[in-house]
């Protein structure tokens, strides 16, 4: 995958771009005059401006654009649909579902404040985008879930809006679901070893 720096101005580009032309309708009315306009390489120099956090004056901003835009295109990430207007690749898509999935988390565990309820995640993905369950099972490795078996996990924590949220990110809401339950039968001694709770 092509290496894009979170706060660079080219993620910025690419999140601007996904916001405009993917229906993000409040964010776009909130930038008025470009709600009409499809994103080109003037209305977004704009876009990058309203979204904010990127500190330089405007005579900076041009000229790191046009570097950032032909840095992107020549990435694969955008593709110019005529001579000033430009639309995500696959590749762009994927760079920022990449990093909105690096973005959720779960807190740190602490067992002397467990509210003993465990949260059981279960998933039915099918064969056909194993790409998908794959990242799936991958993000839910590193939030640090227990697999009691196949495509059934485990936490002690509050999870059910990160978890919903992945699987919203990779479209894929119906496969999965959290039940809070108070006990795991045989495997509670192995999970509570697991994750710290006596």
């Amino acid at each position: 995958m092509n290496r894009v720096e979170k706060n660079s101005l080219t993620y910025k580009i690419l999140k601007a771009i996904a916001l405009i032309s993917e229906g993000a309708k409040d964010f776009v009315f909130s930038l008025g005059p470009l709600f009409d306009v499809l994103t080109s390489r003037k209305t977004m120099g704009q876009a990058i401006l309203t979204i904010g956090g990127y500190s330089s004056n405007k005579s900076a901003i041009k000229t790191n654009y046009r570097t950032a835009l032909k840095r992107l295109e020549k990435k694969g990430l955008i593709k110019f649909t005529d001579a000033t207007s430009f639309i995500l690749t696959k590749g762009g898509r994927d760079i920022l579902l990449k990093f909105e999935i690096d973005d959720i988390k779960l807190p740190n565990f602490d067992p002397r404040k467990w509210d003993g309820k465990w949260r059981v995640l279960i998933f039915d993905i099918s064969e056909t985008i194993r790409a998908v369950r794959d990242i799936f099972r991958s993000k839910v490795q590193e939030l640090q879930f227990c697999n009691l078996q196949k495509s059934v996990y485990v936490t002690p924590q509050p999870c059910e809006e990160e978890i919903l949220e992945l699987a919203r990110m990779l479209r894929i809401e119906k496969s999965v679901q959290v039940l809070e339950v108070t006990k795991l039968g045989l495997k509670e001694k192995a999970v509570r070893k697991f994750f710290g709770i006596k």
